[in-house]
């Protein structure tokens, strides 16, 4: 489980910290303190925790973010159990299938490769209510998400949610390819290298965009809690979108935490507006509690619901902006001259940018005559950055 925050992390805690409305850059930031970032919540059930290190680079830094590789990582029980984060790529730790006991607390304990020490404070492992719906509204040039939850227990009051969506884009080509060209040859396309014009994108909320919420009412209720918004003008409603949606249970503590996150790089930008207020972590170090830690250790379950939408079945507009050139004619290779022709396919498909549509033979024989191609572009969606792999939990087009 992944939280995508790491350049609101980077950039907005230091300008909430030592920096006021007036454009200046103090000192102490373009000093690079080089404050330690814990991104990520223990996922306590049974699907992957992802924690990612990094320290704070200055704002004047072309660096844009720094690792923090080779730590030891440990979430530790009130009860003595340890369980060991690995490394996978540098900075960021992983854990599968952790199943945490819930009749105790749990602390975070990392020793980085330069001998400092961080520890968390004890939190309680929250079980997180289900998800009741997710759903859209259409809105101006597009549409609204939202989402609503309550919690039967009476013990979830805070929340907050992140997602990720999928879509799919066409491009409208006048013919498919049959051939391919590899190794000097033509070949009729298999299945391992088929090209197609439906293809998939996968994204999620801008890294700014935090989600949360508190209730009062009874259970816990949650109705109609805002989430993203999509634009007609991306294409992403234009045929199939889909939006998956994950909910943590918040302590007091880290709904705090997060509310004043919310309000430090989303809710400025005039005299009117709320003022930078400092973090509040539950993260310290060891031999210097006075230096400050970057985020919040939380432990929950995760729910999580998906939703599908059709952009046909939305009233507005929802034009795909060209993914592909408007204009796309074929052009024509002939076998003859054939002492010339294995040149001119290495001439003509040799860089990839071209592909071959089919074969003109002789009519009512299987003699080839020569073969019609196009731009790379003009078949294959994948050349606008998609992929033409539909993921396991797409239905079927």
């Amino acid at each position: 489980m992944k939280v995508s925050v790491s350049p609101l992390f980077q950039v907005c805690f230091l300008l909430t910290l030592f920096s006021c409305k007036t454009p200046y850059t103090p000192a102490v930031i373009a000093s690079n303190p080089g404050y330690l970032v814990v991104e990520g919540v223990i996922n306590s059930g049974n699907d992957s925790t992802t924690l990612k290190l990094s320290r704070t680079v200055s704002l004047d830094s072309t660096q844009i973010n720094s690792p923090e590789s080779g730590a030891r990582v440990i979430v530790e029980s009130s009860k003595n159990d340890q369980y060991n984060l690995a490394e996978t790529i540098a900075g960021t730790y992983v854990i599968v299938n952790l199943n945490l006991p819930k009749d105790r607390n749990y602390r975070l304990h990392i020793f980085t490769s330069s001998n400092k020490e961080y520890i968390s404070d004890y939190v309680p492992n929250l079980i997180t209510p289900p998800i009741d719906s997710v759903y859209s509204v259409p809105l101006n040039a597009g549409v609204q998400f939202y989402v609503s939850t309550h919690d039967n227990t009476d013990n979830a009051r805070y929340y907050r949610w992140d997602y990720n969506e999928t879509w799919t884009y066409l491009i409208d080509p006048k013919e498919s390819s049959s051939w391919v060209y590899e190794n000097g040859q033509i070949l009729p396309r298999t299945m391992s290298n088929l090209i197609s014009n439906v293809c998939y994108v996968y994204g999620g909320p801008p890294s700014n965009s935090i989600f949360v919420a508190g209730s009062h009412l009874a259970q816990g209720a949650i109705s109609k809690a805002p989430l993203g918004y999509v634009a007609a003008s991306t294409g992403k409603l234009a045929q199939v979108y889909s939006l998956s949606v994950k909910q943590y249970a918040l302590t007091p503590g880290a709904y705090t935490f997060w509310n004043l996150l919310k309000t430090n790089t989303e809710q400025l930008g005039t005299i009117f507006d709320a003022q930078p207020s400092s973090s509040v972590s539950n993260i310290h170090a060891v031999s210097n509690p006075g230096e400050l830690v970057i985020g919040y250790f939380s432990v929950s379950t995760v729910a999580t619901k998906r939703i599908f939408l059709s952009g046909r079945t939305l009233p507005l507009a929802v034009e795909t902006p060209p993914v592909y050139p408007l204009e796309c004619p074929s052009k024509y290779i002939s076998v003859q001259p054939d002492s010339t022709f294995q040149y001119r396919l290495q001439q003509t498909f040799g860089s990839g940018d071209t592909v071959i549509i089919g074969a003109v033979t002789v009519y009512h024989t299987t003699i080839i005559l020569g073969y019609t191609y196009a731009p790379l572009n003009c078949l294959d969606c994948q050349t606008s950055g998609g992929t033409n792999i539909a993921p396991p939990y797409w239905p079927p087009l």
